[in-house]
């Protein structure tokens, strides 16, 4: 739920004796930043005589004098509460439970704390038939509350109060940053998506690669055991060749020798 900002004609409440000091101490210490200034604020201060403070809480204590006259008109103006919660805003029922407690209370003794939990036993303890008893008229007024709210909204006296107290401000803020929100979550939904789409894109690219390789592989695999055979009865041919020419060489030798011998 979104709380109405400050409103600007609630009286602000004055600065303390030490907050006094510590401006004009800041004023006349510039060398100092950050923590030291504090720290040495705060010994300063400690250490100063009553008759010296009575410069810094004098006009504190006039200033909470004004102050709480202030507020006090302020509350009885009506405008604290008119500004917590707009008047014109329909009432909610109270819950049977509520009832119920509402006059728990008034018979009751102890703190708020214990009253509440030996409220919230007893209240437990009831039938439902009991606890009928606290019901009364709450659904007819719940059905009322209903309808008055829904004319409370078209009369556009809903907005006007949101408006005035800064509110409607607040949500329109809001929902601007959800929307940024929304829209940088649905952007990188996308970015994520496109970026999964690309892996997946690369990881078939890489698969069809691989089957394209094994495939390559295969049918040189295949060429080499289709051509071994053919190669090795090639070697075998010209082996034999081999043999045939050379016993043939043998044999014309050996017929050279025997014409020779017999022309002797």
């Amino acid at each position: 739920r979104i709380a109405p900002q400050r409103d600007p004609e609630r009286p602000l409440r004055p600065a303390t004796s030490w907050i006094l000091f510590l401006q004009d101490f800041r004023a006349q210490t510039t060398a100092l930043k950050g923590k030291e200034v504090m720290s040495a604020a705060s010994q300063k201060w400690k250490a100063m005589a009553a008759d010296s403070k009575a410069k810094y809480e004098e006009p504190a204590k006039e200033a909470r004098s004004k102050y709480a006259q202030a507020m006090k008109s302020y509350v009885e103006s009506g405008k604290k509460d008119a500004w917590k919660r707009d008047p014109e805003r329909p009432t909610r029922p109270l819950l049977p439970y509520m009832r119920f407690m509402q006059e728990y209370r008034k018979t009751a003794t102890g703190s708020m704390l214990e009253v509440t939990k030996s409220g919230a036993s007893e209240w437990r303890a009831m039938s439902d038939a009991e606890k009928r008893r606290w019901a009364g008229s709450y659904d007819t007024e719940k059905a009322e509350y209903a309808e008055a709210m829904r004319k409370y909204k078209e009369s556009g006296k809903e907005a006007a109060y949101k408006e005035k107290v800064g509110i409607l401000a607040q949500q329109e803020k809001l929902k601007a940053k959800k929307k940024i929100e929304a829209d940088k979550a649905k952007k990188a939904k996308v970015s994520e998506k496109a970026k999964a789409a690309k892996t997946a894109e690369k990881a078939k690219a890489a698969k069809t690669a691989e089957k394209a390789t094994k495939k390559s592989k295969s049918k040189a695999a295949d060429k080499v055991k289709k051509g071994a055979p053919t190669k090795v009865a090639k070697a075998e041919a010209e082996v034999q060749k081999a043999k045939e020419v050379l016993k043939k060489a043998k044999a014309a030798a050996k017929l050279k020798q025997a014409k020779a011998k017999a022309k002797a």
